[in-house]
């Protein structure tokens, strides 16, 4: 047997049926997060991407680090907003890159746990809720996540094979593969967003783990070579990484855990929320920290009993501690930074999912080779009816409903007083493309008093109610109260489940 064929394990060399079957998961993957791409509007992350590629090159820069996020990925999606603008041709990156990320994750569980896992693993990958709502969003998350798949196919082949990974670089068996795919993986993502951080620690932790392997079970020689190319993997990920990282701390003021106020607090609940959408198959809200309704209620509990079964089953291998520290490094590291600063959120966590699915799908290949066809079937219908809200139900504040209403009947004079401070932002990217712009028409503000001080001056005024993003929302009745001084609405015009608009007529003359 050659070391490439002890790198594979007893998996075996593919098949025509696994490229089909790899294929398949990328046509799957690619079709959920094209189908209706465009049927949800921007969202207020979404909204400050389009006015970010919209500036220029210094300015998105300085921007992005300003914000705390690497300008990779806008220069890149400014590139491509240059063949189209249209907001669902900014959100095909994060689509192209979501089934790209399901597809390595088939690959990954086929080289450890042959086709059943592939197939279970990718499915759950292409068909996941969480991932395909992040596919259809102009956001970097599905980028970063892809990254990272290919980081962690180069990390298994270097658990695999560990002596082989020891060899000297000039040794024509070293694997250089797993190297260059875990250290480009890293580097990549890391430079994409900072999310990816976590990915640094569980992967070096799963390369110490390797090197103290090598250690009791091989000479001198092989841990010591590991280690070389371990520290020298670290060197140039970090030589890739830290000026950028700089960057965003200089630009942050030593204020960046402050600059997450609006995460909801910590509790038991949220902790649910996070996991039942990341890894259970449950649709999130994204401005509510809340699932949604599940078309099949056991599908999450049958991925959690297919992901502690995988477990088990690895306990003993390398490949199998690689796998668990890529899936529960990111969230027991943000849990424990949450008792200082709230930061569990659903898309914070994106990425774990891809070693958990991978854990299931190693969980379904203990299931008798003569059931593998129906359970794969089975299951990609499960998927798919457990999907298809994601379609039709709204996700995503209607603001390009109400920037449309308000583009419609807005008048020179007018007000429009919005009670959310981003909603300006959010009527301003979705207003309709073939409208003069609303803050040419109307005065926009978040400001009430300036609102009020228009009133009575004899201008109308539009009050909004609705949020744009998470965070505290003032429910509708609070609103009216806080704005009774203009006395009654003379229209009343719901925009979708977020948002309200509510028109107050000029006062009388003398009022």
């Amino acid at each position: 047997m050659t070391i490439e064929d002890q790198q594979a394990g007893t998996i075996g060399k593919w098949s025509t049926g696994d490229i089909a079957w790899v294929l398949s998961i990328l046509l799957i993957a690619l079709t959920a997060r094209l189908l209706h791409i465009e049927s949800q509007p921007f969202w207020l992350d979404e909204a400050l991407t389009y006015q970010r590629i919209h500036l220029g090159i210094d300015g998105l820069i300085a921007d992005s680090f300003s914000n705390r996020h690497m300008p990779s990925y806008f220069l890149m999606l400014q590139l491509f907003s240059q063949f189209d603008s249209a907001d669902a041709w900014l959100r095909i990156p994060s689509a192209l890159f979501g089934a790209m990320s399901a597809s390595m994750v088939f690959v990954i569980a086929r080289r450890i746990g042959g086709r059943s896992a592939a197939i279970v693993a990718g499915l759950l990958m292409a068909l996941s809720p969480l991932q395909v709502q992040y596919g259809q969003e102009a956001r970097s998350y599905t980028l970063v996540t892809s990254l990272i798949t290919v980081a962690l196919w180069g990390l298994v082949r270097l658990a695999q094979n560990p002596v082989r990974a020891s060899l000297g670089i000039r040794h024509p068996e070293f694997d250089w593969r797993g190297w260059v795919a875990y250290v480009f993986g890293t580097i990549g993502a890391l430079d994409v967003l900072s999310d990816a951080a976590p990915w640094l620690i569980a992967a070096n932790l799963s390369l110490f783990l390797i090197w103290r392997n090598l250690r009791l079970e091989q000479p001198h020689e092989q841990h010591a070579g590991f280690r070389r190319s371990w520290l020298l993997s670290v060197a140039i990920i970090l030589v890739c990484c830290v000026p950028f990282y700089g960057a965003i701390l200089a630009a942050s003021d030593g204020q960046m855990l402050q600059k997450f106020d609006w995460v909801p607090p910590l509790s038991w609940r949220n902790l649910r929320v996070a996991a039942k959408s990341a890894y259970l198959m449950r649709i999130a809200a994204v401005v509510r920290f809340s699932v949604l309704p599940t078309a099949v209620p056991l599908l999450g509990l049958l991925v959690a009993v297919l992901g502690g079964i995988g477990l088990f089953r690895m306990r003993g291998r390398l490949e199998g501690r690689v796998l668990l520290l890529g899936f529960a490094a990111l969230p027991l590291l943000l849990l424990a930074i949450s008792l200082v600063k709230s930061m569990v959120l659903p898309r914070y966590i994106l990425w774990s999912a891809a070693p958990f699915f991978i854990l299931a799908g190693m969980g379904a290949a203990a299931l008798p080779r003569r059931l593998v066809p129906v359970a794969a079937t089975a299951l990609l219908l499960l998927c798919a009816i457990n999907l298809a809200p994601v379609y039709r139900i709204e996700t995503k504040p209607r603001w390009d409903k109400a920037a449309a209403t308000l583009a419609a009947n807005v008048r020179p004079g007018d007000t429009v007083f919005t009670g959310d401070p981003n909603a300006p932002t959010m009527l301003a990217v979705l207003q309709p493309r073939d409208t003069s712009p609303i803050g040419n028409t109307a005065l926009v503000t978040p400001r009430l008093d300036v609102a009020l001080a228009r009133w009575k001056q004899g201008g109308r005024v539009w009050a909004v109610n609705g949020r744009s993003a998470l965070g505290q929302r003032e429910e509708l009745d609070a609103f009216k109260t806080r704005i009774a001084a203009l006395g009654t609405p003379a229209l009343e015009i719901p925009e979708g489940k977020e948002i309200t608009i509510l028109m107050f007529a000029a006062p009388k003359s003398g009022t």
